[in-house]
């Protein structure tokens, strides 16, 4: 088989001829980003062939100065029978940010639990006494230890795993009889998932993960007194085989590249499990329970499932409500016999994030005031309704907001630019970055800061355009590309200017355009609009940043009272506690979910005509943004 040397790594892998590239790098540990998921639409692969020759379909669209020079797309050349020398450019590696802070204090939000609720595991830990062994009784040691969880529990079924029973001879010896057996309580029967000597009742554990396109969180709970010990996130290790559902559903096709999907994912969950439960001494076999939520794609790729008819009509996935899993058959690190919940999924592209997710809130109360629930995120999520109905759809956001499709554009990681003021005389920019340090990119807050305040400035018109008759440093006009400095070479950590595009105000417009026409058409639906809500939950890690009045001005949110917006954070991993300590919890969210109506957007012509008029700042319709309108200059 032929060889591939990657450079300057030096690392190398042999693989079959007709491998591609993309899969060969992966093969040897070269991470190669390929945000578009091996589809050869966002050039983010590009390697330099050195030595030996491939066969590429990538050639016809690269210039032909880079052709001379051996350049290709990774994910669209094949190997041949000759070794290769590749060369991978620096900015083609993953550079992906991390966290800076171990623990996540906006991840841990208790206060948007209801003020009465009743606590009541799935997963119990209960102190026994076991009889001791008799000559004359002839009981075996597994019967014994039935009578005595029946004595407590009453005549119940009770199930028990081989990998419990092995060790039960001598956990029963160890202390004499005194155990402590971790149970599952399901439908009238009672599953024994683990048995310890002694008395362990105070160490008792389970997990809260939400499983997001583009980072994964998880929170440590600690059972015994229902509080959450820590939080932490990280960014999904699948963000480097594409960074929306789209790009890993057309990654995925390959039975080999979609168990790399799953991998990673599991991966990302059990490293972050291992850093959390060796900084609070717990070990992850102590952890007996967890509540998975993620949206419908990422459920599939994390259990293994050919997410492929998620997006070919009509659009059925593999299944919508998981049933109970033991941790063995998935992967997560921690008790093997740990029962796994999965939050119910509603649609292809409503998962079960966002069942977890209104737990949090008053659309999961006995409620007549209309609500509405969105989550910004690369597949934006919206939910609206009240006791009476609800209404769910998805719409394809884009990845505008993380950084794709953006020639600046990056994650919100140090170095990212947050937020930004604009002059209005000058139309230079002042701005602040994460970690108070030099500028690297911009990420989807510091986009919409600046897109609203050179909109409010008269520096871009309603349809992004820049301003070509005022005079200003900032803005720079090549023929047909137009594009704005807002910090020079001199001060970027790169040492080149971060700068936005036409086409890029153009890319942030269609993603806003895409929400708000979303939330705009599902009140049609139903005979209702912007100004009948009593409150918008805005969730995702995303909406903490979220500057309202700017997000008004470039019409991503209905113009309405400040008052009616709550910020909810993460409220898929909030949900997913939720779901984890109370069964009364969980009952509510399979209950949501059955009410829950889906929309498709894609079948209803209505929506491009609503999606149409918003691709304007704010919207083609300016009574429908009065405060803007207001605006001086607007």
């Amino acid at each position: 088989m032929p060889k591939v040397e990657f450079r300057p790594s030096q690392r190398a892998a042999q693989v079959p001829p007709q491998t591609v590239l993309l899969d060969a790098a992966r093969q040897a540990g070269v991470e190669i980003e390929s945000s578009c998921g091996g589809e050869g639409t966002c050039g983010q692969c590009l390697v330099r062939v050195v030595n030996g020759e491939v066969d590429s379909r990538s050639l016809g669209t690269l210039p032909q100065a880079a052709i001379a020079e051996g350049y290709v797309l990774a994910c669209a050349t094949h190997i041949r029978q000759e070794d290769l020398i590749v060369e991978v450019p620096p900015q083609a590696e993953l550079k992906g940010g991390k966290f800076a802070s171990e623990n996540e204090p906006h991840l841990v939000r208790q206060e948007l639990l209801p003020k009465q609720w009743e606590f009541d595991p799935l997963a119990v830990k209960w102190r026994l006494t076991v009889v001791p062994p008799r000559l004359e009784s002839g009981i075996s040691d597994l019967d014994r230890l039935t009578r005595a969880i029946q004595h407590d529990w009453g005549k119940q079924p009770v199930e028990y795993s081989l990998l419990g029973i092995r060790k039960l001879a001598h956990t029963l010896r160890a202390a004499e009889g005194q155990v402590t057996a971790t149970i599952v309580r399901d439908s009238g029967r009672l599953h024994v998932i683990n048995i310890e000597p002694g008395d362990t009742t105070l160490r008792h554990y389970a997990l809260a993960i939400d499983v997001g396109t583009t980072t994964v969180a998880i929170q440590l709970i600690d059972l015994a007194a229902a509080q959450i010990v820590a939080a932490r996130s990280d960014y999904n290790d699948q963000i480097t085989c594409g960074l929306d559902v789209i790009s890993r559903i057309n990654y995925a096709r390959d039975p080999s590249r979609l168990e790399e999907l799953r991998k990673r994912v599991l991966d990302t969950i059990n490293r972050l499990i291992h850093q959390i439960a060796k900084s609070h001494g717990v070990d992850p076999h102590e952890i007996s329970n967890a509540a998975v939520s993620g949206n419908t794609v990422m459920t599939h790729l994390l259990l293994g499932l050919n997410p492929e008819y998620l997006r070919l009509a009509p659009y059925a996935p593999t299944l919508l409500h998981v049933p109970y899993l033991r941790d063995a058959e998935i992967g997560i690190d921690i008790n093997p016999q740990a029962w796994i919940h999965f939050s119910p999924s509603v649609g292809s592209y409503v998962g079960g994030d966002i069942t977890a997710g209104i737990l949090c809130t008053d659309l999961a109360t006995a409620t007549e005031d209309i609500n509405l629930f969105i989550d910004i995120g690369t597949n934006g999520e919206i939910v609206v309704g009240n006791q009476s109905f609800l209404m769910a759809c998805a719409c394809s956001a884009g990845p505008a907001f993380e950084g794709g499709g953006i020639e600046c554009g990056m994650r919100a990681s140090t170095g990212a630019i947050e937020k930004v003021w604009v002059d209005e005389a000058t139309g230079a920019a002042r701005y602040s970055t994460v970690g108070n340090v030099r500028p690297r990119g911009l990420c989807g807050s510091g986009m919409i800061d600046l897109v609203a305040g050179l909109f409010l400035t008269g520096w871009i018109d309603p349809a992004g355009k820049f301003n070509r008759v005022r005079p200003c440093s900032a803005i720079r006009i090549e023929g047909r590309r137009a594009s704005y400095t807002v910090a020079p070479a001199g001060e970027s950590a790169g040492g080149k200017p971060i700068v936005i595009t036409e086409t890029d105000i153009e890319n942030i417009i269609r993603t806003k355009a895409s929400i708000y026409s979303a939330c705009a058409l599902m009140l049609h639906q139903v005979g209702l609009d912007f100004t009948d809500l009593c409150h918008i939950y805005i969730a995702g890690g995303f909406g903490r940043f979220l500057d309202l009045e700017n997000a008004t001005v470039i019409g991503l949110v209905p113009d309405l009272p400040r008052e009616k917006f709550h910020y909810i954070g993460n409220a898929s991993l909030m949900g997913s506690y939720m779901v984890v300590v109370s069964q009364d919890f969980r009952q509510r969210q399979l209950e949501l979910a059955r009410r829950m109506t889906y929309f498709e957007l894609n079948t209803d012509p209505a929506y491009m005509e609503q999606y149409t008029g918003a691709l304007f700042l704010p919207h083609t319709d300016p009574a429908r943004f009065p405060s803007v309108k207001a605006q001086p200059g607007v």
